[in-house]
């Protein structure tokens, strides 16, 4: 499973994998093997380069058939794109990451975006949208996230751990977050979170412009934005607030 995670950030040769993993080579090369006659997995013989296999995209593709969100919030998130000529994405909380389940590109693509490194999975304190889920998540997983905190130089503004409790309590309490440099640069963006019918934060909804000057309104972003996770969240059966406390 560790070697498929890091196959599903990046293609890696077999050396790599069993570097990550710390694996013994010869343990890795049989797991590959392994992987590769089965289909999880597929081999670039001109690189040696390993990727993501059909079987594997099919078995994740059968979580998306049946999620609540996934067809019917489409049309909302079309609309919310074409509204701002931004990246609408939501995004779902997987262990200390945020994974994008859903993404809507705008008809005029955002210089250095796509779907590659917005699909990829980051740590929660990277982005609008994982910020979000990272906020308003239960105080003993907040606590733990804080106490693993690290930072890669060039990933985040946010450089220690008390930043970060900072920025999740304002998170909190504005109930989105605003970010620039979001993922890649030049971007901005804004999150915000959907709710089930209990109140429970499940996803994030967020929009991802063109961070450069005058290419956006931030206000106009920040209705869309409100707006979109409120009518997710309805869908769900949340029938309360969302937005600032």
């Amino acid at each position: 499973m560790q070697m498929l995670e890091y196959l599903a950030e990046k293609p890696m040769r077999a050396k790599e994998l069993a570097e990550r993993t710390s694996t013994k080579w010869a343990t890795a090369h049989r797991t590959l093997a392994y992987l590769r006659e089965h289909g999880f997995v597929r081999r670039d013989e001109a690189t040696g380069l390993h990727y993501v296999g059909r079987r594997l995209f099919a078995i994740g593709s059968s979580y998306l058939s049946e999620h609540p969100l996934f067809h019917t919030g489409e049309p909302l998130m079309r609309t919310a794109s074409d509204r701002v000529s931004g990246f609408v994405q939501l995004a779902e909380r997987d262990a200390y990451a945020s994974i994008a389940i859903a993404s809507v590109e705008p008809r005029t693509p955002i210089p250095s975006l796509s779907y590659a490194n917005t699909y990829r999975p980051y740590p929660l304190h990277v982005g609008a949208r994982g910020l979000v889920l990272l906020a308003f998540a239960p105080d003993d997983f907040i606590d733990a996230y804080l106490g693993h905190f690290t930072t890669v130089e060039g990933e985040s503004a946010i450089e220690d751990a008390d930043a970060l409790r900072t920025v999740l309590e304002q998170t909190r309490s504005a109930g989105l977050v605003a970010t620039e440099h979001d993922l890649t640069s030049p971007t901005a963006a804004i999150a915000a979170p959907v709710r089930d019918a209990e109140g429970a934060v499940v996803a994030s909804a967020s929009v991802v412009v063109d961070g450069r000057e005058g290419r956006h309104d931030p206000a106009e972003v920040r209705e869309v934005v409100l707006g979109l996770a409120r009518s997710l969240s309805q869908m769900l059966g949340w029938r309360g607030q969302i937005g600032p406390r």
